[in-house]
């Protein structure tokens, strides 16, 4: 159980490996194909008699739905033009936001009163109206700069590298998310994974310095100061997203809302990161300018976190709705922008375009992997060590409140509103890393170029004059 557990981490490296296959199959045939995977694992998820066999349908689904992502992303980049692609953006950036919030919703709901079965099987008929829409609607788009044999291309894939992405990312992100969780960081078994993790990125980096332009990832498109603050800012800013998905929600519950309820209460950062997605890629495709929004939009989002970190037991639903849909603004303007520049920057290279698109949706990917990760373990120490401090709380409830956030109203009175201090303030620690993600993804943008969407693809016609 615990090897299939650590397969499902492996999606993530192999967002990497798609982008090199988009260059190289027609676009079309590759969207379906990952449909079909993630139709297949959901299908296989949703029959499982036994755990093991759960697991190993996420698997299979990660793996559809680490393509689909970068597909999508990709396909929207060749049929639009730049002007267009900023409002597409924001369009794919609304609905990641109300999908993530609404899918965990309605996934409780039919685990509370159908069964968890169904939140497998309704993305069966979803998938099958997405399948037949894209076979009938969506025009062929072949991969250019094919030289060669279709046998010959796919022999001279980069599959050591796919294969080295893979085990660095799943050797980095299983130690990080046991570090200050169900393990001590000290442990040797995290120790391990960790210096694995960093042989494994050594060895990817000189592998694909070797491979140059065979490679899944050519490190030279990292010089482009567009390219690289394109991937930090968008790192730090999915940070930020996927903490406030996550723990905006243990607000409510600790004010004695259900999990069903509380993912009703994130409606209004659901809304604000939706408008906002939408207004920003608007004013974008009419300005020609994705800089400003870069720039401002973490800031906000700073604000909205940092609001958020001074909330206490004490304060009001209304303060903390406000605080959300500062929290939702920011991110919204953000969030789908760092790809409106990279896909600017390469649109005239075909032979990089889905490369580069598929490194942006994997650092934003890692970024909530990361953040996710870190932030459980700023939350468990800063949990443990205020409930340790409350005489009478004993170990079996102290490990109880660190597995389930309503064991909290399991305490005894004399000691319930210090407990319940204690898991408002530790999650208020949890927004002040939100608050640093924040503002290391506005300086990211410092390195961005503040040309329009027109100049920065036409930059790179003068070698050299963006890189870093």
């Amino acid at each position: 159980m615990e090897l299939l557990a650590w397969l499902s981490h492996f999606q993530a490296g192999l967002m990497l490996f798609f982008g090199r296959i988009l260059g190289m199959a027609p676009a079309k045939a590759v969207l379906l194909l990952v449909i079909g995977i993630f139709e297949a694992g959901s299908l296989l998820c949703a029959v499982a008699p036994s755990v093991n066999v759960l697991i190993a349908g996420r698997v299979v689904a990660g793996v559809g739905a680490s393509g689909l992502m970068v597909s999508v992303m990709f396909i929207i980049a060749k049929v639009t033009t730049l002007r267009q692609r900023p409002v597409f953006m924001g369009v794919f950036g609304a609905v990641y936001a109300i999908a993530s919030i609404v899918g965990p919703l309605i996934g409780g709901a039919f685990t509370d009163h159908v069964s968890w079965r169904w939140c497998f099987y309704i993305n069966l008929p979803i998938g099958g109206v997405a399948f037949a829409t894209i076979l009938a609607a969506l025009p062929p788009i072949q991969p250019s700069g094919i030289e060669g044999s279709q046998v010959k291309t796919w022999l001279s894939l980069d599959w050591i590298g796919g294969l080295l992405s893979i085990g660095m990312v799943t050797l980095f992100l299983i130690p990080i998310q046991w570090g200050g969780n169900t393990k001590r960081w000290s442990d040797p078994e995290v120790i391990s994974l960790l210096v694995l993790s960093a042989v494994f990125f050594l060895a990817f980096l000189l592998w694909e310095l070797r491979e140059g332009e065979a490679g899944i990832l050519p490190l030279h498109m990292f010089r482009r100061r567009n390219m690289f603050g394109s991937c930090l800012e968008g790192f730090f800013i999915n940070i930020c997203f996927i903490l406030a998905s996550y723990y905006l929600p243990f607000l409510y519950q600790l004010r004695g809302h259900s999990a069903t309820r509380s993912g009703i209460d994130l409606i209004p950062f659901m809304i604000s990161g939706t408008v906002a997605a939408l207004i920003s890629g608007v004013c974008i495709a009419k300005l020609g300018h994705p800089w400003p929004f870069l720039f401002v939009g973490p800031l906000v989002a700073a604000l909205g976190s940092g609001l958020l970190y001074t909330l206490n037991e004490f304060s009001s639903t209304g303060r903390i709705i406000g605080f959300q849909l500062i929290l939702g603004i920011g991110l919204g303007v953000a969030l789908q922008n760092t790809m409106v520049v990279v896909q600017a920057e390469f649109a005239t290279e075909e032979a990089l375009l889905s490369r580069a698109t598929s490194v942006v949706t994997f650092t934003q990917t890692l970024g909530a992997s990361v953040g996710l990760a870190v932030a459980g373990a700023i939350f468990a120490g800063q949990l443990r060590h205020r409930l340790n401090h409350i005489p009478g709380v004993e170990v079996s409830a102290l490990n109880a409140a660190l597995a389930n956030v309503e064991a909290v109203f399991s305490f005894p009175p004399s000691v319930r509103t210090q407990v319940l201090a204690a898991y408002i303030h530790s999650v208020d620690t949890v927004f002040l890393f939100s608050v640093a993600a924040a503002l290391l993804g506005s300086a990211a943008c410092l390195v961005i170029g503040r040309s329009s969407i027109e100049n920065l693809a036409q930059t790179h016609s003068s070698p050299g004059s963006a890189d870093l």
